[in-house]
């Protein structure tokens, strides 16, 4: 039936009565075929990344920001400007490395370390002011941005404010009060033991939410603070508004009262490949993962670089070699929550010492990477098969004939994001050895579609990469 015969059925008396049904009818066969021949031609490009809002909390992607070392101007104004960039990037949250005044007092570096705190319940003031902090949540509130706070409780300057009013507030150790813990000759220990401390701990800890409406708190070497207390703060923060929490550390009894914590595991897995490119060693990690009924219900960040890991071991140029694109489509495609530093979605090399003044160095932007994290990021945001979590999808390894080609696909319901890396320096084909995916498959990089059955055999340029959705 063509479009002029429904109009003249339309116009016929004897089956007015059908008009509804027939117009119906014929706007669906046209929203069909409109949407058969968009999912033919359309690339991910067609929808802007700040369109793409996540299938659900659970799809998101965190960016952490040393405030210092992202504009020029080193402050929250600087950073503010860029938020339509960054949502364009597909960033749900910024994690801001410690915004406090940094203790002078045996500080290292020219500006000191961010994680020695001189006032808990003040704002640096190279960064601004009380208010310019609170335009930046709202400006990041509007782009539907989160902001997340480094909270340093296990120990602050030597110079903080309870120094003075409260030296009963940190540890003793061999007669000495206070003293610096695991060497770090710019802190010292606070003493969990007092409850008055801990008290006024949390109760700056509400400061934040309750006047500048932030959303979660990211909580530094937080395994070396009871947990006892961390169950009592997020009691009390949290009758303000929940928000969350973020674990720096890999102890699962944390995850009783944290949201997230940290996967040093696979990080540390990254690395020790960088170094000696023991595939098994590394599938054998990742494969773990999936396997730790610690995490079956709560959520891990996952990541190949941040402030500590380009400060004390080098950039993932230098750690990873060749393989940083692979594992970039790795980390935003294995597990949980993927993790940005700074300038690494522009593919800098670069070692930033955050207790000195070292720029990302934006000029020198390589648009391969910044094309590819936009393009993971949506990907990671549209597919329920990469939620985190509870909503975790399953994980399917497939084997091949080559031992330097990993493949795998995460799998959730009839969504299934297939990967295929190349972690060698030449180009290759490989097949698969025992199962072979099934069905057709969308290239979601280049917008062609695959069909394996045929195990005709796959070729990948040194250390490249291919991304599968179905």
């Amino acid at each position: 039936m063509t479009l002029l015969d429904i109009i003249y059925l339309l116009k016929n008396e004897k089956i007015r009565i059908m008009k509804k049904q027939i117009v119906f009818a014929l706007l669906l066969m046209l929203a069909l075929l409109s949407a058969c021949s968009n999912d033919e031609n359309d690339t991910w490009s067609d929808i802007p990344n700040s369109e793409v809002k996540p299938i659900t909390s659970k799809n998101k992607i965190i960016y952490e920001v040393n405030v210092y070392a992202y504009s020029a101007e080193g402050n929250f104004k600087g950073l503010e400007k860029d938020l339509p960039r960054l949502k364009e990037l597909g960033v749900d949250i910024l994690w801001l490395m410690p915004i406090h005044p940094i203790g002078i007092k045996n500080r290292n570096g020219t500006l000191g370390s961010p994680y020695g705190v001189r006032d808990y319940k003040a704002v640096n003031p190279d960064f601004g002011s009380d208010n310019d902090f609170k335009s930046l949540i709202k400006a990041a509130h509007d782009q539907n941005i989160e902001i997340w706070m480094d909270w340093v409780a296990n120990h602050t300057a030597w110079d903080n404010v309870w120094v003075t009013t409260h030296l009963d507030f940190y540890a003793e150790k061999d007669g000495q009060r206070p003293y610096s813990p695991n060497g770090w000759s710019d802190a010292i220990q606070l003493d969990y033991n007092n409850m008055e401390m801990r008290d006024s701990m949390i109760n700056a800890m509400k400061y934040w939410v309750r006047e500048f409406n932030i959303d979660g708190y990211r909580c530094d070497a937080a395994a070396l603070v009871p947990l006892s207390f961390w169950i009592e703060a997020r009691k009390e923060v949290d009758a303000i508004k929940k928000i969350t929490w973020l674990c720096e550390a890999d102890d699962p009894t944390y995850m009783q009262t944290f949201d997230y914590n940290y996967d040093w595991l696979l990080s540390n897995a990254m690395n020790k490949f960088g170094k000696d490119n023991d595939i098994s060693s590394l599938v054998s990690t990742y494969k773990s993962m999936f396997s730790d009924s610690n995490y079956k219900d709560k959520s891990r960040i996952v990541f190949f670089t941040n402030h500590d890991l380009n400060a004390f071991e080098g950039t993932e140029f230098q750690r990873l070699g060749n393989n940083v694109l692979p594992f970039t489509v790795f980390i935003f495609t294995i597990y949980d929550m993927p993790l940005i530093y700074n300038g690494q979605e522009i593919g800098m090399n670069k070692v930033m010492n955050f207790a000195e003044r070292s720029l990302v160095e934006w000029s020198a932007t390589n648009e391969t990477y910044v094309s590819l994290y936009k393009k993971l990021t949506q990907l990671r945001h549209t597919q329920s098969a990469l939620e985190a979590g509870t909503n975790r999808g399953t994980l399917k390894i497939y084997p091949t004939n080559q031992e330097n080609v990993i493949v795998y696909s995460r799998v959730r319901g009839n969504n299934e994001v297939l990967v295929v890396l190349n972690l060698s320096n030449t180009p290759l084909s490989f097949k698969f050895t025992s199962e072979i995916p099934s069905g057709e498959f969308r290239n979601y990089l280049k917008n062609t579609y695959m069909n394996f059955s045929d195990n005709a055999g796959i070729s990948l340029f040194q250390n490249g990469y291919e991304v599968y959705v179905k």
